[in-house]
């Protein structure tokens, strides 16, 4: 889900910065043909979706893949499940 190209302006932000800051954050800002509060706020949305993507990712090793495999290999369901699976969910209940 990108944030990258909304206009909507209903909220503002304000930061605290030096003033040698400022200057790199404002040539970068002219390098991008943008004024610094529009590359702040493309630069900050950016980092902002890759960190949320990185935490919805789990990494794991080829050793514990194999183990969570096994675990789910080995799980079997209770009789309470199966008794629940048989039932008409209460979403799909057209009484």
């Amino acid at each position: 889900m990108s944030h990258l190209a909304s206009n909507g302006k209903e909220d503002r932000l304000s930061i605290r910065t030096s003033a040698d800051q400022k200057a790199v954050l404002a040539q970068a800002a002219l390098a991008r043909h943008m004024n610094v509060s529009q590359f702040v706020l493309q630069a900050s949305l950016r980092e902002a979706e890759q960190v949320i993507a990185a935490e919805a990712v789990v990494t794991v090793s080829a050793e514990e893949y194999r183990w969570l495999a096994s675990l789910m290999d080995e799980a079997s369901p209770t009789p309470h499940l199966r008794e629940a699976l048989k039932k008409t969910p209460v979403w799909d209940d057209r009484a």
